[in-house]
Formats: structure tokens, sequence, C-alpha cells
């Protein structure tokens, strides 16, 4: 324990924070929010009633998250509508967790593992339901003992005569550091096996997205055609999607994500084994302007696309900001 430190601000504030909020006004009214800053001038939100996800990001007064038109709508649309893709009416924030058995476009599939004669096939919606789904607060608050900000909830998404998945999530950030890592478990809380998958959507907008913009840390092929484009809105962009298979090319060093015209770079460091496949997204059309990082694991694999009754899976990412 500091001591020293708890001489100078008793109960912390003086150096980090966490509070939880209730939005007043606007398309996101109603929502919880914990809103968080630490010593170096980290600050994030946590979106609470949207999947326990990272929703907002900045470093030293400069936002690093991207924000979309849909302002963190609330209630969530049903990601069933408009043909399966409402997704696209929720899409918002820094972190967008996409799953639990589920991710990419919509499709049909067999669901007879779930033993119930009245339903042979389900269509599951883009990037899957998680991302709409209220968490349960387990704890949150700013712990001398670590010196680390916590965050903590369950988020569950679960049908009769369906799935029973359940997110279990932690949040650490360091008081004294420009980092924090997302700690997350996924059980199968049903006696039915059950299909599972996750993407971690991690998102970037402007100011810190320009176009100095420069990613490394991927294959050389990859990196040269995503910096090949520079990051500036056109009006008629549209989307870009690259895709790598960390089993066929991994990459040893974190992926960054370097803005020389602010001086800073976010690095991301996760397990591949677990996330063996990777996608950057770029999204550079007028009024959306993003470029997202995207780790996650097999979505059709040949063995080890189930969990069992009870089974789970867990995945680690580490984020850190630093000054170039």
């Amino acid at each position: 324990m500091n001591i020293d430190l708890l001489r100078r601000t008793p109960d912390l504030r003086g150096v980090a924070d966490v509070r939880l909020m209730t939005l007043e006004d606007g398309p996101g009214r109603g929502q919880r929010i914990l809103g968080a800053r630490n010593a170096v001038g980290l600050g994030f939100e946590v979106a609470v009633d949207r999947g326990f996800d990272v929703s907002a990001l900045s470093f030293q007064g400069l936002n690093i998250g991207w924000h979309s038109p849909t302002q963190m709508v609330f209630p969530t649309y049903d990601p069933d509508s408009e043909e399966g893709l409402g997704f696209f009416r929720n899409f918002d924030g820094f972190m967008v967790t996409c799953g639990l058995d589920q991710y990419s476009r919509p499709r049909e599939i067999d669901t007879a593992h779930f033993n119930y004669p009245n339903l042979k096939t389900r269509r599951l919606p883009q990037h899957g339901r998680i991302h709409t789904e209220k968490a349960r607060i387990l704890c949150y608050g700013v712990d001398i003992e670590t010196s680390t900000i916590c965050c903590e909830g369950i988020v569950r998404q679960a049908s009769v005569f369906g799935e029973t998945l359940e997110l279990h999530r932690k949040i650490i950030v360091p008081i004294f550091e420009g980092a924090f890592t997302i700690e997350d478990s996924v059980t199968n809380r049903s006696f039915r096996p059950s299909d599972h998958a996750i993407l971690y959507h991690l998102n970037v907008g402007y100011p810190f997205l320009d176009e100095s913009m420069k990613v490394s840390g991927l294959p050389e092929a990859v990196v040269d055609e995503i910096n090949s484009i520079s990051p500036v809105p056109s009006d008629d962009f549209g989307e870009k999607v690259d895709l790598v298979d960390s089993r066929v090319t991994p990459h040893g060093s974190p992926i960054s994500l370097h803005s020389p015209s602010n001086g800073l770079t976010l690095n991301l460091d996760y397990d591949q084994c677990s996330l063996p496949k990777f996608a950057i997204w770029r999204a550079y059309q007028s009024g959306m302007f993003a470029l997202g990082i995207e780790p996650r694991s097999d979505l059709r694999p040949s063995e080890g696309g189930q969990l069992a009754p009870g089974e789970s899976r867990t995945y680690s990412l580490r984020l850190g900001l630093a000054r170039i």
C-alpha cells in the first residue's frame, strides 16, 4: 500500500477516479456509464448497458476512440432488424464486442444441438448480440493495494431453447500508466453445447486518426497495403477490410497505430492462439471516418467451434498509449 500517496490524496481522487453515471439527454438517455480517469491523463468510459464495452477513450485531452453518427443510442435497436443488419443502427465506440456465438454477416445456422423440435435453424445477425446486452456490475473503484482502477461486470446472452452464454469482463487500468488490460472469460451456462465466436472491434477516430496515421506490427504486405492509402475523409470511400491469419503469418511485435502529428502511438498486445484471426477495417467515408483493428477467434473452425456445457474460454487484450 502506498501510504505516502494516501497522505496526499486520501480517497485517491487527486490521481484517479471512476464514477457510475446515467446519461440524461440525447439518443443515449437512460443508459449507465462508468467514467474514469487516471494520473497520466488516460480517460475512458464503460458502456454498462451496451455489452460492458469501452465506449470512449482519450489520452491527455486527445480523443482516441471513434464516435459514430448513431451517438450511443439507447435502448439499442434489435440486432435482428433490417434483415439481420440492425448492428449498424447501434455501432459506435472505441471497443465493440461482437459475439458471443457469431460475428460477420448474417447467416443461417443449424440449431439441432439445442434439441428443440420446433426450431431446426436460426438466423444469426450481423456481429451477434452481446454488444446490445445490459451488464450486471460486480465492482468498480480505485484500489490502493494494486494502484489500479478496476471495472468488472457480467453480460449474458440467452434464449429459451437456445444459447446461454455469459461474458465475465474485467478492465484493469494502472493509476500511473497510459495502458489498460481487458480480461474476458466466456462460459456456456446452458446444459447443451453452444456455438461460440468472438471479435474485438477496436476503433479509432479523429483527431488521433488523421492523414499522418501509419500501421505497423502486421505482415509486410498487409502493412504496405494499409499505409498506401492516407486516412483522409472521402465522400465515396465506403470500406476496406484486410484479413490476417496469425496461424499462417504470426506477428511477433505489438500492432501499433502511429499518429506522428499528434505525437502518439497506440499499441495492442493479445494472445494470437486464442484469437488467431485478425482484420484491419478502414472506413474513411466522410461522416464515418474510422480505422478498426480486430483480433478475433476462428468463426467456423473444423473443430473447437462450440462450447460444451460449463466450458469456458478466456481472452486478454492489453492496450498502451505512448508518446512518440
